[in-house]
């Protein structure tokens, strides 16, 4: 299984992020590639510990029984209407990239040291391998989405 802790496997993660451009249309679903750069940005910001996020109570309570994680995957999908996230300000495209690519790569080049929180505000309680596992699946499946 690749691993975002993996130098290769991240470099391999930030070319397939180097090849989006504005102009990248999704294969599925109807996100934007700007709103997936953002989305992610604030995700990798909970592991370094810069964002924090409010969850829908009731969602939150209905996680801590999901001991399954396949059905945490599902529901995860559809993160967005579980928690509410904020971004301080706008930014263009490259931008948002360039700064995404700098994170997955502090990841890279840090390894499980660049994650500074062991609880998600959702998940709950996480380890070093369940972070690996959810941020290099997390863009996985979102670089597929967007065909690199």
């Amino acid at each position: 299984m690749k691993s975002i802790y993996n130098l290769k496997d991240n470099q391999e993660v930030i070319a397939r992020i180097m090849q989006l451009t504005p102009d990248t249309k999704a294969k599925w679903g109807n996100t934007t590639v700007d709103y997936v750069c953002k989305h992610s940005l604030l995700e990798l910001d909970i592991v370094f510990g810069k964002q924090e996020i409010e969850v829908n109570k009731v969602k939150k309570a209905l996680s801590t029984f999901l001991k399954n994680e396949y059905l945490k995957c599902l529901i995860y999908q559809d993160s967005q209407s579980f928690y509410r996230r904020k971004r301080e300000k706008d930014s263009d495209f490259n931008e948002l990239k360039h700064e995404l690519i700098q994170k997955v790569g502090r990841i890279g080049s840090q390894g499980k040291h660049a994650i500074m929180k062991l609880h998600h505000p959702f998940w709950g309680k996480m380890t070093y391998g369940k972070w690996d596992r959810l941020i290099y699946n997390y863009l996985d499946n979102h670089l597929r989405q967007f065909g690199v």
